[in-house]
């Protein structure tokens, strides 16, 4: 293991007692030699998860079938443990049933010597795109982010979290890469953070630990309650955030709005699942992590139980209703014009069989969740999420990019800003004068979960029957 010398700036941040006042106070920690945490060594130019090489076995050992439903990328038995699972909400932390404000924060290095895969995949130069390192109590290891610096941080600016993909941001196809985000937040003096590590982590409090992937994994606990005030101090921001997160992140940021609703002033969901509980839910799971050699009782344990409920937007959708400015996106699966014409359409015949094959089963899976959670809200009456649904677009980076532009006005109004005129969103994706709840079955999940959450707080029995929707095992949510 390599060891490097880093100049550290710890931030310790205090909170004065019935008045919510930050205290903060900064000073450089003597150089030392440090050995490398995971996926730290400054040379490496590519993303680590590449190294792991092993997955999980289960269903790959039947004879015959093991191999067709592993060919997509799916991964073991305990992903289809029965289409009967529990409907009733969790809303405490079973961990941490008082909450996490005594936990320790990040220690912030704000000079640290650069990876070679982020100067590679993400333009890290030092100056208008920096890395910025962050030591975890929590993970017990140093997690990298990727700040794109505003045009103007000589004033305290929002910052806006960008979640990856099953890669965790860390290859070619990102956020500053494929989107917009970059323009949009630097020219309006916001700050962009992309966390880096994150390939198949789901941005979750795991159940359980990966060695391949570095140890313990408690992204929620990083992301919200040990970052922010540390990170946002150090930057120049001013305490507003919000988050964005697609495919494997689009249903993590759901979780964490329910979890802690409005500690983003917006949220932005693009082709996520928000199911980790359910049927459904735990193949999508298990076709993603599959990749990092992890189960989904990993990452949330077991079916039904609490913590598992705990980590379930759909179970707990009711939260929603407390969060402003939340944005879904889901197309359909089938492919459009932008799947051919789009910025990053397709450049060669394996690339488009790609697209019109993964893409397509990727994004009819989000849909599918997707509609899920409109039905359950609807069944709440709960009106004041912003759905928008599309007949056509595969799981892609040119659909996310258009969404992005649509999700921008709602996230400047949370920021206190003028983003332009709110878009007309399509909450259903057929027509004006139809409803997801009214396009689902009479007993789809999403209208079970919206009635077990409105009835009494006494019942101890809440079971729904799961919707059988085909799975091609296989979807491995970039």
């Amino acid at each position: 293991m390599r060891k490097g010398i880093s100049r550290v700036l710890s931030i310790a941040v205090a909170s004065s007692i019935g008045f919510g006042t930050v205290l903060t106070c900064t000073g450089i920690a003597a150089a030392q030699d440090t050995e490398y945490d995971y996926g730290m060594d400054p040379n490496m130019n590519y993303n680590p998860i590449d190294d792991i090489k092993d997955r999980p076995q289960g269903l790959s050992n039947l004879p015959y079938f093991g191999s067709k439903l592993t060919s997509w990328g799916s991964s073991d038995a305990t992903a289809s443990s029965g289409v009967v699972t529990s409907a009733l909400p969790q809303y405490t932390d079973p961990r941490y049933p008082l909450g996490k404000d005594d936990l320790p924060k990040v220690t912030i290095d704000m000079e640290p010597e650069v990876l070679a895969r982020l100067e590679r995949f993400v333009g890290v130069d030092g100056d208008r795109i920096r890395q910025i390192n962050a030591y975890s109590p929590s993970m017990g290891r140093t997690i990298p982010l990727v700040w794109v610096v505003p045009e103007d941080n000589t004033v305290p600016g929002p910052t806006v979290y960008a979640l990856g993909g099953g890669d965790g941001g860390q290859g070619g196809q990102n956020w500053v890469t494929r989107t917009d985000l970059e323009e949009l937040t630097s020219d309006n003096n916001i700050n962009l953070i992309m966390p880096m590590l994150g390939s198949f982590s789901f941005y979750a409090d795991w159940a359980g630990e990966s060695e391949s992937m570095g140890g313990a994994q408690q992204w929620e606990t990083f992301l919200m309650h040990e970052l922010p005030e540390p990170l946002e101090t150090a930057i120049g921001a001013n305490g507003q955030r919000s988050i964005v997160g697609m495919s494997m992140s689009g249903g993590s940021v759901l979780n964490f709005a329910t979890h802690d609703p409005n500690f983003y002033s917006s949220v932005g969901s693009f082709s996520g699942c928000a199911e980790t509980n359910s049927w459904l839910g735990r193949r999508s799971l298990a076709a993603t992590v599959y990749n990092g050699n992890v189960v989904p009782m990993q990452i949330f344990g077991e079916v039904d139980s609490d913590y598992s409920r705990y980590n379930d937007p759909l179970l707990n959708a009711a939260k929603l209703e407390e969060q402003e400015n939340v944005y879904i996106f889901s197309a359909s699966g089938t492919y459009s014009d932008l799947d051919f014409t789009g910025e990053y359409a397709p450049m060669d015949s394996s690339a488009l069989k790609d697209r019109l094959t993964a893409g397509f089963v990727i994004e009819a899976m989000a849909n599918a969740c997707t509609h899920n959670l409109k039905a359950a809200t609807d069944q709440m009456g709960i009106d004041s999420i912003n759905y928008d649904f599309r007949t056509t677009g595969s799981h892609s980076w040119d659909h996310w990019n258009e969404a992005l532009h649509r999700f921008y006005p709602l996230m400047m109004q949370g920021f206190g800003l003028d983003g332009g005129p709110i878009p007309i969103y399509n909450p259903n994706g057929i027509s004006s004068s139809e409803t997801s709840s009214e396009l689902s079955s009479d007993v789809s999940l999403g209208t079970v979960i919206g009635s077990v959450a409105g009835s009494s707080a006494g019942s101890s029995i809440g079971n729904s029957v799961r919707e059988a929707i085909p799975s091609s095992s296989g979807s491995s949510a970039s």
